[in-house]
């Protein structure tokens, strides 16, 4: 389907545009330029055509920064993809080096190109931005895509653009068939590597700094002949040393992206070993209901290798023993050693999160455990349990019913839940129990 690619210096609104033309704030937004670091690419439709739109970051040339140097890479990469570019310029400033630098490179490019003056908010800005005619790409658009100003000419325009023939009918592949997958870990543990892996190209932007990648970008590909989506997301730190407002959006925006996934890959260096703030990102996601695998990354630079496994080992169950036998794979993000290992441990976990358990089972399993570990009496009275059902999937929840449902305590449930991944064989899958009062057809039992 046609490409459209946004491209501007920073902070001349060009994320918000984006979430206005896709019609989802999927892109973070703020006052501060640079937010915006790799291209992220989504879909939207206009008079029944799909066009594919991408973000990319504000390209400085005077600046000699290295993140600038990586930042102004991707959008040229970007700009390669596109069919089309919406040119950006901030109506509210006169024209930069940047802009006139910007106006050669997608010159170059051959590209159609629709020029965009956005901040347009009043008719004195529209009629000021005619500075930008300069350019040579005509009159500027006047738009105000923070509030909704000049878009309905400015989608015509994108649809005039292209001729009919070159626009692609066929709607995108359908959410529901597309295994999404997102990556969390502590800054530079190496997500971005292993998302270029998946990927087989230099997509995010890979640097010895932590904190390069700062917005959740989901990226479409294959493995096997089966669809995927790998949500790249920025490194979570700790509560108390987040006070950048930045990395507040970012971290939020990771979190975010755990919601939209199955399952999540917690990606731990090895060379730095599992700790607390790992345990913490392994509980976030655990409430979300998604289940998880532990990927050990830099596996290849270990020198020895069976202490370290046994040390994460040991502090898996330590600071997480009510996930049970948490799947631990050993990779090289860089090299994709143990990927494929990787792959078929999430493929089961998906699985297994959308199992069913037969009632009758269920029940057999329950009446197991009344007769070997019976729940303890409260107040000396007895807290019997009659009956259990799973009630939904992803993650697998249970609902029990007992004579004092006020009564049966956290620690029995916890109990129910590691004999239930025992039993059913659901280790790493996060479950839930529920339970209710024993108003139901075996209340006189």
């Amino acid at each position: 389907m046609p490409t459209l690619a946004i491209i501007g210096r920073p902070n001349v609104g060009k994320s918000t545009l984006f979430n206005r033309l896709i019609g989802r704030k999927v892109a973070l937004v703020a006052n501060e330029p640079g937010i915006t670091r790799d291209y992220r690419i989504e879909n939207f439709t206009y008079s029944n055509n799909v066009f594919d739109l991408i973000d990319t970051a504000g390209i400085e040339n005077s600046s000699k920064s290295k993140i600038s140097k990586l930042v102004k890479i991707s959008s040229e990469k970007a700009i390669s993809k596109a069919d089309g570019i919406l040119f950006m310029v901030d109506a509210r400033k006169n024209l930069t080096s940047d802009d006139i630098f910007l106006s050669d490179l997608v010159r170059k490019s051959g590209k159609k190109i629709i020029l965009i003056a956005n901040k347009c908010e009043t008719m004195s800005l529209a009629l000021g931005s005619t500075e930008f005619y300069s350019l040579g790409f005509g009159e500027p658009l006047p738009v105000s895509s923070e509030h909704n100003r000049g878009m309905d000419v400015l989608l015509e325009k994108i649809n005039q653009l292209f001729n009919d023939s070159s626009i692609n009918k066929k709607q995108p592949i359908s959410r529901e068939d597309i295994v999404r997958i997102s990556i969390l870990g502590r800054p530079n543990s190496g997500k971005s590597t292993l998302t270029n892996y998946f990927l087989n190209e230099t997509r995010q932007i890979v640097a010895e700094e932590a904190g390069i990648t700062r917005d959740s970008i989901a990226f479409p590909f294959l493995w096997k002949k089966v669809d995927y989506e790998i949500w790249d997301t920025a490194g979570l730190r700790k509560r108390a040393k987040v006070n950048d407002f930045i990395e507040r959006l970012a971290s939020k925006s990771s979190l975010n992206a755990v919601k939209q996934s199955n399952i999540s890959i917690l990606i731990i260096d090895a060379l730095v070993g599992f700790d607390r703030q790992d345990a913490n990102i392994a509980n976030f996601i655990e409430d979300t209901g998604r289940p998880f695998v532990v990927a050990v990354n830099k596996w290849d630079l270990v020198k020895d290798k069976n202490i370290l496994k046994k040390g994460i080992k040991e502090k898996t169950l330590s600071f997480l023993p009510q996930l049970g036998n948490i799947p631990i794979i050993n990779i090289s993000a860089k090299s994709g050693k143990g990927v494929g290992q990787l792959m078929i441990k999430i493929n089961n976990l998906v699985k297994l999160n959308n199992i069913r358990v037969q009632t009758n089972k269920l029940n057999k399993f329950l009446e197991k455990i009344e007769i070997y570990h019976p729940h303890p009496n409260q107040n000396g009275r007895e807290v019997r349990l009659k009956y259990i059902t799973q009630i939904s999937t992803n993650p697998p929840s249970f609902l029990l019913f007992s004579n004092r449902p006020s009564s049966v305590l956290n620690s029995y449930k916890r109990y129910l839940i590691n004999n239930l991944r025992k039993e059913f064989d659901l280790e790493g899958i996060p479950l839930k129990i529920d339970v209710r009062s024993s108003k139901n057809p075996y209340t006189n039992l």
